[in-house]
């Protein structure tokens, strides 16, 4: 029994909770669902005779109801017949920068069409030449079908209405302008990045009507407008605008009408010169600085050589970090051919520098170097250029007597002999009778005996003093490279740049 009281009340708690679902989600589907705001249009050709009849007779919507009573959205204007003729206008009101990963540009432009509908022409009871009507009839019009043959993305705006305006003349003409934001597709080709040039389309296409049955055409005049444009890294010119037809065919289907746009974008520049033209030129000249220090002052010689080629990859990389372009295309692009160059001088000077330092340790250039040394020395010999051994004070040569001991007269004649204040009247005599070789007597400028030891002593002293040690032997094959150096570098860097600038440019 107990079980069987358990197995009841099981089965009333499961109809139970049954019941309330089944009820909730009947709630839920009474409720109506949330969609977007505004009303479904209704076109005089759905309205009822009754309601035609309530609008006064004299009023526009009366003649927007007659002409929309009868009209068919679903055919074109001249079916069978010649095809519509659509003008094309655009105004550009931004241009978005160009965007070297994806390929792509932004543009948000005012698109205006206007063709010709002959059911549309207005009555000659309506005085006015032009009729304003509301946007939401548009859905109501026939229109062309046109596209963007080169779109990534568009969009319409709605804030704070649809920003679209249509007008119907007494003629039958239908001008319709709308705003739209549209990302277009724009191929680069950056081999001459940073001196390149972009053409970038904008292509207006028919998806579904053929050449007979629609035609698009520019407006006569400056079909494209648009204000004074500032982009981040080009220039864009109303004068470089260009325009033309690119009626396509497509196998089973026919020829499609389009017309295109190409914008010529022209590249600033003047921050590559700056950022990085400028700093590789001046590291590439600082490298050559190191040609007119001596070979063997290698602290000197070894930083300016080594600046060069661990400064200008890093340049390079910040230029990649910061342009996209530099990195994503798989090319050679005109910088990489100036950083490569750059490059490979910084390079070559250190590898100079390589070569003269093997050629200034090479005993056998050194000892070469110290035999012509000693050659030339004998030949000055036997010229008579080496100094005279005579008048010493031994008179066997060494120290002449005039070297130690005129410092000593020069001075004493100075302090004495020159200041007026310190002479005597009869001092003048001796001054005058002063042997004309008095700086090679052992007497002063008053016949004072003059101390020569103490002198000679001074100057054996000093002879007695290490000697300076030997200045290193440069073989002439070095300081020869060197030279070369000079001169070859800049040269051949000089033409490196006419080739460069006259192709790039």
């Amino acid at each position: 029994m107990r079980c069987a009281v358990m197995v009841l009340r099981g089965l009333f708690l499961l109809l139970l909770l049954v019941q309330f679902s089944a009820e909730g989600t009947a709630k839920e589907g009474g409720k109506p669902k949330k969609g977007k705001k505004g009303k479904q249009v209704i076109c005089p050709s759905q309205l009822s005779a009754e309601d035609l009849d309530r609008v006064p007779a004299n009023s526009t919507s009366n003649i927007l109801n007659r002409l929309l009573v009868t009209y068919d959205s679903r055919i074109r204007p001249n079916f069978k017949g010649i095809p519509v003729e659509d003008k094309v206008n655009i105004f550009i009101n931004s241009f978005g920068s160009i965007q070297e990963t994806t390929m792509d540009y932004r543009v948000n432009i005012f698109l205006r069409q206007r063709w010709n509908d002959p059911r549309l022409r207005l009555p000659t009871d309506f005085k006015s030449d032009s009729l304003t009507v509301d946007p939401k009839m548009f859905q109501c019009l026939w229109k062309p079908d046109l596209f963007f043959a080169n779109e990534k993305n568009a969009n319409f705006h709605d804030v704070t209405q649809e920003n679209i305006l249509l007008f119907i003349f007494r003629n039958g003409d239908v001008l319709i302008s709308m705003r739209l934001s549209v990302t277009l597709s724009c191929p680069l080709d950056l081999t001459l990045f940073p001196m390149d040039t972009q053409l970038c389309k904008m292509q207006l296409e028919s998806f579904g009507y053929t050449t007979k049955d629609l035609v698009f055409m520019w407006q006569s005049g400056d079909p494209v407008q648009m204000d004074e444009i500032a982009l981040p890294q080009f220039d864009v010119k109303q004068e470089d605008i260009e325009y033309g037809n690119c009626t396509k065919f497509y196998p089973g289907t026919g020829y499609y009408t389009c017309v295109e746009v190409i914008f010529t974008l022209r590249r600033q520049v003047g921050f590559y010169m700056m950022g990085v033209y400028a700093p590789t030129l001046l590291i590439v000249v600082l490298s050559w600085l190191s040609f007119w220090i001596n070979p063997d002052a290698s602290a000197a010689r070894v930083p300016l050589g080594s600046t060069s080629p661990f400064l200008l990859p890093l340049i390079c990389s910040s230029v990649h970090s910061k342009d996209e372009c530099c990195s994503e295309v798989s090319y050679v692009k005109a910088i990489d051919i100036w950083m490569i160059a750059c490059l490979l001088f910084g390079f070559a000077s250190l590898v100079e520098y390589a070569v003269v330092q093997v050629m200034l340790n090479s005993p056998k250039r050194i000892e070469a170097e110290k035999a012509k040394m000693a050659q030339k020395d004998k030949e000055r010999e036997k010229e008579g250029k080496t100094p005279a051994k005579a008048n010493t004070v031994n008179g066997t040569g060494g120290t002449p007597i005039h070297v130690s001991t005129l410092q000593v007269v020069e001075t004493r004649c100075k302090k004495v002999c020159t200041s007026k204040s310190d002479l005597r009247s009869n001092d003048f005599s001796i001054v005058g009778s002063l042997p004309r070789d008095f700086e090679l007597s052992n007497f002063d400028c008053y016949g004072k005996p003059i101390e020569v030891a103490n002198a000679l002593g001074k100057s054996q002293n000093k002879n007695n003093k290490k000697p300076p040690p030997a200045k290193p032997v440069i073989p002439s094959a070095a300081k020869r490279i060197d030279l070369y150096a000079r001169a070859l570098f800049p040269f051949s860097f000089l033409f490196f740049n006419v080739i460069y600038w006259s192709v790039y440019l």
